[in-house]
């Protein structure tokens, strides 16, 4: 029985997976808290909708949801300095290299490229777009 549930799940270049169904959420004391922070890529939790920061919640199975997405836009200042540290070591390689190099010394950054001169380098990436996609708007990312 829990009192505050952290939704997380994650799945790299695809929707998240749904880890809590709604037949969980009946488990939970009345007026627990679910916060959903995989809201951005689709949600975590059955009952998730994407709220806003003027409206950041709302009652599901008894349960108070909170599923903001971009959840640091409320603190965009810190955020963006938090971004700006956690990109630029791969934005310097990127810089002084270009792209392909870049991405044959640093694993990571290969790893976290989905797309290439409008090729899809991911499977998840080609499912989503060759099925809704033309080979010109491809080019075009």
């Amino acid at each position: 029985f829990a009192e505050v549930l952290v939704g997380a799940g994650q799945q790299p270049g695809d929707r998240a997976p749904i880890l809590v169904r709604q037949e969980h959420l009946k488990l939970m004391k009345p007026r627990s808290v679910v916060i959903d922070v995989a809201i951005n890529q689709g949600g975590c939790v059955a009952t998730s909708r994407p709220t806003t920061h003027r409206e950041p919640t709302f009652l599901a199975e008894g349960v108070l949801h909170y599923a903001v997405p971009n959840i640091p836009s409320a603190v965009a200042r810190t955020a963006a300095h938090a971004l700006n540290n956690a990109l630029l070591p791969f934005l310097l390689p990127i810089a002084n290299a270009g792209i392909e190099r870049a991405m044959t010394h640093e694993n990571a950054l290969a790893r976290a490229v989905g797309l290439l001169r409008g090729e899809p380098l991911t499977p998840q990436v080609n499912a989503r777009l060759r099925g809704s996609a033309t080979a010109t708007q491809l080019e075009i990312l």
